[in-house]
């Protein structure tokens, strides 16, 4: 008898346990000095939150995310408008994936535009990730939680359900936008920087 792990699950934890070890797999690199962004004074002296406040933020903003993606996965009855009778072609899930792109890209950007000329939302939401002058791999996810829960808890899901992507699919994309969102601000520094060979 085998133990058998949904797809929507997957979708669920992986992504969240892929942004742990790509931000850990940064957070080496950062012990050398010649890949280092930033010093570890600047580090120290700049941030105004400590690690742990930061590790503690990002913790609750993803188990807000893995509420609603349970929710979105049963809602929709873990296929956002994707057969799960039969595998997409390549041309199928390429489009989705870059369909799933433009809505989260546009969607963070206008909101992240807005939260910044608004000066109520701000002063009271956005100001909590600007407490994080000097970027931590893990701190990507670092905001309010109203902010998290609207910037990029809700851009996911309607990536996830106008893209039509089946949970399994799901599971490659958050693996690639978290990838994107650990290591963005890290790569300055580095010879090697994987997302520019793709794009």
């Amino acid at each position: 008898m085998g133990f058998a792990v949904s797809d929507e699950l997957l979708g669920t934890v992986v992504p969240i346990v892929v942004y742990w070890i790509y931000s850990g797999m940064y957070m080496c690199l950062g012990s050398f000095e010649n890949y280092r962004l930033h010093s570890k004074s600047d580090e120290e002296e700049k941030n105004l939150v400590s690690k742990l406040t930061v590790v503690k933020g990002v913790l609750f903003q993803q188990l807000l995310q893995a509420a609603v993606a349970i929710l979105l996965f049963t809602a929709t009855g873990g296929h956002a408008g994707a057969s799960s009778q039969q595998p997409s072609s390549f041309i199928v899930l390429a489009s989705q994936f870059v369909t799933a792109m433009l809505v989260m890209d546009t969607w963070q950007y206008f909101l992240h535009r807005y939260f910044h000329e608004n000066k109520f939302l701000y002063r009271h939401l956005h100001s909590r990730h600007h407490r994080l002058v000097v970027p931590y791999a893990f701190g990507a996810l670092y905001n309010h939680p109203l902010e998290g829960l609207l910037l990029d808890t809700v851009g996911g899901a309607l990536s996830f359900m106008l893209s039509g992507m089946s949970p399994r699919t799901s599971i490659y994309f958050f693996i690639f936008c978290h990838h994107q969102n650990s290591g963005r601000p890290l790569w300055a520094n580095s010879s090697w920087k994987p997302p520019s060979y793709f794009l």
